[in-house]
């Protein structure tokens, strides 16, 4: 069975190549969803934690870039 998946990848090479954000919603709520994608062509999916705003999000857009998202504090 064939797969996407890159043998060559290394997890320690691994960085934040761009950010993305979607907002959904429904009945006047409002979701911002965040899509990270690495140089390993790993995408991420997540939302903006507390109802923060795309706007909030994308603010933090500069500070990711080029960090390894394995690197949680």
């Amino acid at each position: 069975m064939p797969t996407n998946r890159n043998d060559n990848s290394k997890p320690s090479d691994l960085k934040i190549t761009d950010m993305r954000i979607s907002v959904v919603g429904h009945g006047g709520w409002r979701w911002p969803i965040i899509k990270l994608y690495t140089n390993q062509d790993i995408v991420g999916i997540g939302e903006v934690r507390d109802g923060a705003s795309a706007k909030y999000a994308l603010s933090l857009k500069s500070r990711i870039l080029r960090e390894n998202p394995c690197d949680i504090d």
